[in-house]
């Protein structure tokens, strides 16, 4: 009786997918990847770091312009960095750089938008704040929005949203 030379090869490959798919399961429970697409039609992965920082294939660590969201050791921060990816998730995502290209840490400082699918384009720095999980900051001389950071805020704190809904920043 003669044995068949294809057992092993699809025995390899079911155990190659097999594994493949674990990794898969993962990378996708512990870091969430999305992607981006330039002016110039390039596109590359992205990861969220927190509420004001996204890291881009390509472009490295991106600071957003203009608001500063809760840090790793501070309250809200879960919650910021969630709200962060799930406005990202809407659609491609897209950076304007501002006047200063660097911060002193070497990040890209950028206003970043999101297009959705109905072709709507997301302000990303003022959706953050105005849904509570950002305040602005200023820094010159990058300080454009600055007043529509100030009255997006200002609404968040008069609707109770994000961390207004309990007082405020670290409470």
């Amino acid at each position: 009786m003669r044995r068949s030379s294809k057992r092993p090869i699809v025995t390899a490959l079911v155990v190659a997918a097999a594994v493949v798919l674990a990794l898969a399961v993962v990378i996708a429970r512990t870091d969430r990847v999305g992607y981006w697409r330039d002016l110039f039609g390039g596109r590359g992965a992205y990861r969220v770091i927190d509420g004001d920082t996204i890291k881009m294939n390509g472009v490295g660590s991106v600071r957003y312009i203009g608001i500063d969201a809760p840090e790793r050791d501070e309250p809200y921060y879960y919650e910021a960095r969630r709200y962060n990816e799930e406005l990202l998730s809407k659609g491609d995502v897209s950076l304007e750089y501002g006047r200063a290209r660097l911060d002193r840490y070497g990040r890209t400082l950028a206003y970043v938008y999101v297009r959705d699918d109905a072709g709507k384009n997301i302000f990303v720095n003022e959706e953050l704040v105005r849904a509570g999980w950002a305040v602005p900051l200023e820094i010159p001389p990058d300080v454009d929005f600055a007043a529509t950071f100030r009255r997006a805020e200002e609404e968040a704190r008069r609707e109770g949203r994000g961390m207004w809904a309990a007082g405020g920043p670290g409470d």
